[in-house]
């Protein structure tokens, strides 16, 4: 696997911009779907189609998939509790919330990722860290507050917030047990197409037979099919891209720019609104999680250098 770089080349930044695009739109897409095709079935589809996707992909590339079984085991978790219950919950949601609304709790993923870390004993807490958590769940607050407030229903915002933990529990799991043993490609094909089989497994369980695409209104269908090729297939695709080209931690940077493409995109394309607790909220949510991914600023020990001068 070839070494990432730490800075950005002209292509690197707009495979980030085209990402941040494709997640950002995925709410307004959801949106546009939920009222025709129920929740269960839009992950279900988002995770078959994107699963396809890859799993072509890699047979193309001869890419040789995972299959020791605890590698199996833990594909299934990550692809199911850490991407399709989340977006199941975040989907739910989005019967009762605006899509650029979620695109902005969903900016709290990296600070339940970090808190479940911690827990986990993959990253330790450090001032800035502390500061930055704190930051991020006073926008969270601020957010949540105001629409509260406004009569807005506590339950759905409550479930698009913890679904970010669900995304949180899937890194930590990977980081523990897939990332650095498999090539990522492969592994996000097989992570995908098992969390379709358990998805789809929760659907039938739920929600009987999916609706038939020839029923389904052209916009809900449409939506459909770009939520699993384009917000899932090709966005993954990317993101992985960018890992291996510039590092996790600079390809994290997408996490600032979903909120801002799903607020404008719901705003555009569906006319929503909102107060100025989103906005502000939002602001101080991204800074806080800004924070809280820095790197501490490492102070001289006058004491070492002494002893080393």
């Amino acid at each position: 696997m070839p070494a990432s770089r730490s800075s950005f080349s002209l292509r690197d930044g707009l495979l980030l911009v085209v990402l941040a695009s494709l997640w950002g739109n995925s709410f307004l897409l959801i949106k546009l779907a939920v009222d025709s095709v129920p929740p269960v079935w839009i992950v279900g589809g988002r995770l078959t189609i994107g699963g396809l996707l890859l799993m072509g992909l890699a047979a193309l590339r001869r890419e040789r998939l995972p299959s020791a079984p605890a590698a199996v085991l833990a594909l299934t978790v990550v692809g199911s509790a850490g991407s399709g219950l989340p977006w199941l919950g975040q989907a739910w949601a989005q019967q009762f919330l605006d899509s650029g609304l979620v695109a902005v709790l969903n900016a709290t993923t990296p600070v339940a990722t970090l808190a479940i870390a911690v827990l986990a004993g993959q990253e330790q807490l450090h001032r800035q860290r502390v500061l930055g958590l704190g930051v991020a769940v006073l926008g969270t607050l601020v957010v949540i507050g105001g629409e509260v407030r406004g009569g807005g229903p506590v339950m759905a915002l409550v479930v698009a917030v913890l679904a970010t933990f669900g995304y949180g529990l899937g890194t930590v799991v990977a980081r523990a047990t897939v990332t650095g043993r498999y090539r990522p490609l492969p592994a996000a094909a097989v992570q995908l197409s098992l969390g379709a089989v358990v998805l789809n497994g929760i659907g039938l369980a739920t929600d009987g037979l999916p609706p038939a695409p020839g029923s389904l209104e052209p916009v809900a269908a449409g939506s459909l099919a770009a939520l699993g090729l384009l917000g899932t297939g090709v966005a993954f695709l990317i993101y992985l891209t960018l890992i291996e080209r510039v590092g996790a931690t600079n390809a994290s940077m997408v996490t600032y720019l979903v909120p801002i493409v799903g607020l404008v995109a719901g705003a555009v394309v569906r006319g929503e609104r909102f107060g100025p607790n989103v906005l502000l909220g939002a602001a101080v949510l991204i800074g806080g999680v800004w924070l809280a991914q820095r790197r501490p600023v490492e102070v001289p020990d006058p004491v070492a250098e002494a002893t080393t001068s």
